[in-house]
């Protein structure tokens, strides 16, 4: 129970701390998406109601959410760069700029009371697609500035947890509701990312960019070209090595995490789901 009530301590600071910091450039961001937001939920009412205006405004376009979305179609593009050959400098480039924005959805999302279930899930998958697919150029281009099996159990830890969370989900369901009530009570209530969760997703962040980067930073035209050569080799091989042990490490913790979950979380999960979908407070 202490152990608990520090990580929500340490969540809800972490969060709290990220947001106010980040106030100044979230706004400008959902003040800028309000008139496409705005024309297409007006678009769609017209033509199959006000409820699908509604709907559409407050639960899918999202600034938040469409924040997001740019992380997959970021990635979606850097996977088609590499197919077409492109330079991987360019390709590390689109990648870098597409996980930066996880670093944003979530404080825009706060800020603006707007965290939907949608958004949700569309962060995590499209946070571990990025990390994946930076994972898979790191293994398909090298050289490995540590031991290749270290990548490789990087990369295992994340099918394990995805894995633990279709397991979770499935003993959390609640068969006296709907399946959409309960993907929506699941993401509200069990996929919002704790302080050490963030720790362990910098650290995975910095020890496979890194790695990358200094692949990349053989391209002159690279844009962290100077950065990453301004660090001396063994100085980058210390922060990665690091980096992947914070990661190995709290990887373990969240595997631990996820496991524990008694019939008692199951019964006030389920218990907080049923007030959600009778509209009562929590």
């Amino acid at each position: 129970m202490e152990e608990a009530g520090l990580t929500n301590q340490l969540t809800s600071g972490e969060k709290k701390s990220r947001d106010w910091v980040l106030l100044p450039i979230t706004q400008p961001i959902w003040w800028s998406a309000l008139p496409v937001r705005w024309f297409i939920s007006w678009a769609a009412g017209l033509m199959f109601g006000q409820e699908i205006r509604r709907f559409l405004y407050q639960k899918i376009l999202t600034p938040a959410n469409m924040l997001t979305g740019a992380r997959v179609a970021l990635l979606i593009k850097a996977v088609f760069m590499f197919f077409e050959d492109a330079a991987l400098a360019r390709q590390v480039e689109i990648l870098f700029v597409a996980i930066t924005t996880d670093f944003f959805d979530g404080p825009l999302a706060r800020n603006n009371n707007e965290v939907t279930e949608l958004g949700t899930y569309m962060d995590h998958i499209g946070d571990w697609a990025v990390i994946t697919w930076v994972m898979f150029l790191t293994l398909w281009h090298g050289p490995f500035l540590l031991p290749a099996i270290l990548y490789i159990m990087a990369l295992a830890i994340i099918p394990i947890l995805f894995a633990i969370y279709a397991a979770r989900f499935k003993k959390c369901y609640d068969h006296a509701a709907s399946l959409t009530d309960n993907i929506s009570g699941f993401a509200t209530e069990e996929l919002q990312t704790d302080w050490w969760g963030r720790i362990q997703f910098v650290a995975l962040c910095i020890a496979i960019f890194g790695t990358l980067f200094e692949s990349a930073a053989f391209d002159q035209s690279f844009i962290l070209n100077g950065f990453i050569n301004a660090i001396p080799h063994e100085s980058l091989i210390s922060i990665i090595a690091g980096a992947f042990g914070v990661f190995l490490i709290l990887g373990g913790y969240n595997i631990r995490d996820a496991i524990d979950y008694s019939e008692t979380q199951v019964k006030k999960f389920r218990e907080r789901m049923r007030k959600i979908k009778s509209g009562s407070p929590r």
